[in-house]
């Protein structure tokens, strides 16, 4: 870094977690992380949105002191860029067009910067526009990828507005500005820099719906044409599987429901109902059994629910024809065991999110990538630089030591504040071991990173085209079937 090249600073505001990350970019535009932690947002986040500025501050804070670690001495992060995904974001249509006459006129960099002029003037009650997307124009009616130089008597251009609820907005500002004194260098809509940076070209020009189930929300954004068509925020997420499974017939806490459902949770309904799991306090003084099936089936029944929600609103939407392309899914509730094989039986085109080869430089760490997809396709839409170097006098110069060669990025890393380290019960597996069929060994192949190509191959391969609606009936069935069981 004695080059000292732009460095980018994104913070990204979850339910769960506040992550941040610090990047370089090489000429290309492709993003090369420098440094890159998590910590838990604790109650200073609900649903995406910051509640208590005061706590959201000091967490932030906390976060911005381990990425500056591995910064050079003389350099300093004084501004931000913030992802946001909250539950009032949501996108908007707005359509500008001029009239050219009855014998139409050669479309000028002027007509543009006219339609331009129009859409800046848009305003929604309470609700402030975080970005306005690149315009879909038509001369006469026609799809017209760049007007300019073309004759027309009506020139349209079809603008996405991304909105959200004004005090989110300011509760942001509050907090990075006044109580960080940092620059507030943007806010980006999560969602669209994650479906951008993930999706491939084909999946956008066809038509294809990101989808990510995260902490509090679930965000669902779909591309056509290579335009992002819609965006939707739902305020369900894994916290609810959590708030589901304080709920057994045996009471838990939300941390000991949350360490459960990480470790133990799934959506395998196959399994033995004998078969337990067993909370010990960290004293060994007490002991809890739960009904493994019963666990799965709240969370079965809960990320069901999520799914009916999700194929819903696109349908309502009018969007169910405009996703040939299928689904990509991201957030942590996929990561639940038995996601995909669930989504498999149902037999939707899908594939699991990952960064696209043009969007981070070669030899960015493989953990790096797995674990901070957001904040990496945060970066690459960053456009100014976050952090500022103190000139040095002279003398310290010339007696520095030579830098020694740079080193790739550590591992990402959790640091969970002291007063969320306590853990009150562990947990453990007992009973038969889970029914075996031939379906369930298949469905072995398909985990971790094994699934994801062969099930991408085999829908190519049988060039089946899915039909939604029976995706969606699917989805219903087996929530139906689920809620309707007799243990639960």
């Amino acid at each position: 870094m004695n080059d000292r090249r732009d460095i980018y600073a994104v913070i990204n505001i979850g339910s769960s977690s506040l992550a941040g990350l610090l990047a370089t970019k090489s000429p290309e535009g492709r993003v090369e992380p420098i440094s890159a932690y998590r910590i838990p947002s604790g109650s200073c986040v609900r649903q995406g949105s910051i509640h208590n500025i005061e706590e959201a501050a000091q967490r932030i804070s906390s976060l911005l002191d381990a990425l500056s670690k591995d910064l050079p001495e003389e350099a300093t992060i004084t501004g931000v860029y913030v992802g946001l995904e909250c539950r009032s974001m949501r996108s908007e249509h707005y359509d500008a067009f001029i009239d050219l006459g009855q014998e139409g006129s050669v479309v000028t960099p002027e007509h543009l910067l006219t339609l331009k002029d129009q859409v800046n003037d848009a305003s929604y009650p309470g609700m402030t526009i975080l970005s306005v997307t690149e315009p879909r124009y038509r001369c006469d009616g026609k799809r017209e990828p760049n007007p300019r130089g073309v004759r027309c008597r009506r020139l349209e251009a079809q603008y996405l507005l991304l909105v959200a609820r004004q005090n989110i907005i300011i509760n942001v500002r509050e907090t990075i500005e006044d109580r960080l004194g940092l620059r507030l260098l943007g806010i980006l809509p999560t969602p669209i820099a994650e479906a951008t940076a993930t999706m491939t070209m084909e999946e956008m020009a066809l038509g294809c719906a990101y989808v990510n189930i995260g902490g509090g929300t679930t965000s669902i954004t779909i591309y056509k044409e290579r335009f992002p068509l819609a965006l939707f925020i739902l305020p369900l997420g894994g916290n609810n599987i959590t708030r589901d499974l304080t709920q057994l017939s045996i009471p838990l806490l939300d941390s000991d429901a949350e360490r459960m459902k990480v470790e133990h949770g799934s959506m395998n309904l196959s399994v033995s109902r004998t078969q337990e799991i067993v909370a010990t306090s960290v004293d060994g003084t007490s002991t809890k059994r739960f009904s493994q099936i019963e666990v799965n089936r709240y969370i079965n029944a809960r990320i069901l629910e999520i799914l009916s929600n999700v194929v819903s609103i696109i349908h309502e939407a009018g969007c169910s024809e405009s996703i040939p392309k299928g689904f990509v899914f991201a957030g942590g509730v996929t990561k639940t065991d038995y996601f995909y094989e669930t989504l498999r039986k149902l037999s939707p085109e899908y594939r699991k999110a990952s960064l696209r080869r043009d969007i981070y430089e070669e030899g960015c760490s493989p953990a790096l990538l797995e674990h901070y997809i957001t904040e990496i396709a945060l970066a690459y839409q960053a456009t100014e630089p976050a952090v500022t170097y103190e000139l040095r006098p002279l003398e310290s110069l010339l007696h520095e030591e030579p830098a020694p060669a740079p080193v790739e990025p550590a591992a990402p890393l959790t640091e969970p504040l002291p007063e969320e380290e306590e853990k009150t019960y562990t947990y453990s597996t007992i009973g038969e071991a889970q029914v075996s069929t031939v379906e369930e060994v298949e469905d072995e192949d398909f985990e971790e990173e094994e699934y994801e190509e062969p099930t991408h191959e085999e829908h190519a391969k049988s060039k089946r085209s899915w039909n939604f609606k029976g995706f969606m009936k699917g989805i219903n069935s087996l929530f139906d079937s689920n809620d309707s069981g007799d243990d639960y």
